[in-house]
């Protein structure tokens, strides 16, 4: 992609890194070489979700609407870009919190607080405007001019977070085998987002407490190698004490405040980032709130055109693929659970697991493998294990989507297609098993 132009004027230059929705690329206006931007451009298999187009949409929207000095801002926005969809943002030179911290390992609990400010100015504004991140992290947030006496902190991806919050259920949630996914998201997660509880500011406000928990001890609260020992420490373990992990020099004024964002339950955390800040500024005995106040800002929204929505398509070039919708009530770990009954009791093979998607394979013949060599020299070598008739393949993608990530509510569509080598004998048979393994997965999910 390096070279190409984006949106007709920006020329992507560098890539910047590649994260679950998207590839992100440093960037110069074409008409103003001397300036920079960041180009990022969605990932394919994001963009192949039915509901795509809306969520993208609104997404931008959201962005668009929300304008503050300590957060990474929106310039436009392109959804049928020659490159596919693609989002502008200002370009910030610094270097992520993640970053920092790989390099220092702890912070001062004095440049932890200033850089707390700028943190909490931020989620307030966005808090107050009905906006909530949950998907923070240190690779989210851009330290600007770090190590200078001006270093201050920008948050990235407001408003974009959804496409990372989409329902993503890993292999190990699937299989019971292999370890965590590198996402890192986990590792900041809140209790009731495990839970499948009603989502508010305060979900960010335990990502704030362990991030703090890192800035301070130079470690995460909870180290765990497998998911589901790790999500069940955010709901269930007492994060370790400053003193039993070698951290005898924090005050322990300071650490309560951690302690405090760090409760299992949104009630008994700070109720807003301001009062989170407040804490923290009584424990250091500075004002941080003013110290980091944004001089000569005041809210401005700033609206995009509206993007021309299309309805989902469901047809397709093949007459066999079938579709269907379904509404289960379910938190994510729930989900999983049931899935992994319904592909350990049907065999099935798990394919994809990607954010928003799941790709499974039922009726596979022992032997077979994808992408055999065509040709008289392919077919001796690696002869394609033959199936009865009416007992083809079935290749199933459910694309899941929350509609409000707040609510249990987990939108399903189901994909049944056969395999290219496989192409079914008989229709109406065909159509029959794509609709007793429907009905049987709507009863694992409670459908």
């Amino acid at each position: 992609m390096v070279g190409q132009i984006a949106l007709g004027k920006y020329r992507l230059l560098q890539s910047l890194g590649s994260g679950s929705n998207g590839e992100v690329y440093y960037a110069e206006p074409i008409q103003f070489p001397e300036f920079r931007v960041v180009v990022k451009r969605i990932h394919d298999h994001v963009v192949k979700h039915p509901k795509f187009r809306q969520r993208f949409e609104a997404e931008v929207q959201s962005m668009a609407n929300f304008d503050h000095p300590y957060a990474v801002g929106l310039i436009e926005a392109a959804l049928d870009d020659p490159l596919g969809p693609c989002l502008v943002m200002e370009y910030v030179p610094g270097m992520t919190l993640e970053a920092l911290l790989g390099k220092y390992r702890r912070l001062t609990p004095e440049r932890v607080g200033l850089l707390l400010g700028y943190f909490c100015h931020a989620l307030e504004a966005a808090h107050q405007a009905g906006i909530v991140h949950r998907d923070l992290k240190p690779a989210n947030l851009m330290v600007v001019k770090p190590t200078s006496p001006d270093e201050f902190l920008k948050v990235m991806d407001f408003g974009f977070a959804g496409f990372v919050a989409k329902p993503y259920l890993q292999l190990a949630d699937l299989t019971g085998q292999g370890p965590i996914d590198a996402m890192g998201t986990p590792s900041y997660v809140s209790p009731e987002m495990i839970r499948g509880d009603r989502v508010d500011a305060r979900s960010d406000l335990y990502s704030v407490g362990v991030i703090l928990y890192e800035m301070l001890t130079g470690r995460l609260p909870f180290v765990y190698e497998y998911q589901d020992r790790l999500l069940m420490a955010h709901l269930k373990d007492a994060p370790p004490r400053f003193m039993t992990i070698g951290c005898r020099d924090i005050p322990p004024e300071i650490e309560a405040v951690v302690l405090h964002a760090l409760s299992k339950y949104p009630n008994e955390r700070p109720q807003s980032a301001k009062e989170l800040l407040d804490e923290y500024s009584r424990a250091l005995g500075v004002d941080l709130w003013e110290a980091t106040f944004p001089a000569g800002w005041e809210p401005t929204a700033v609206p995009l055109e509206p993007v021309a929505l299309e309805a989902p398509r469901r047809h397709s070039q093949s007459p066999f693929q079938v579709f269907y919708e379904l509404g289960v009530l379910l938190p994510e770990r729930m989900a999983a659970a049931k899935l992994r009954g319904f592909i350990d009791d049907l065999a099935a093979e798990v394919v994809t697991t990607e954010p928003g998607l799941i790709r499974l394979r039922l009726g596979l013949p022992a032997g077979y493998k994808e992408g055999q060599s065509s040709g008289i020299l392919g077919w001796f070598a690696t002869r394609r294990p033959s199936v009865p008739k009416g007992q083809e393949p079935i290749e199933v993608e459910l694309h899941m989507d929350r509609p409000d990530p707040s609510q249990p509510l987990l939108n399903v569509l189901l994909s049944f297609q056969p395999l290219k080598d496989y192409p079914p004998q008989d229709a109406a048979a065909w159509y029959s098993r794509c609709e007793k393994v429907h009905t049987l997965l709507k009863r694992y999910l409670g459908a």
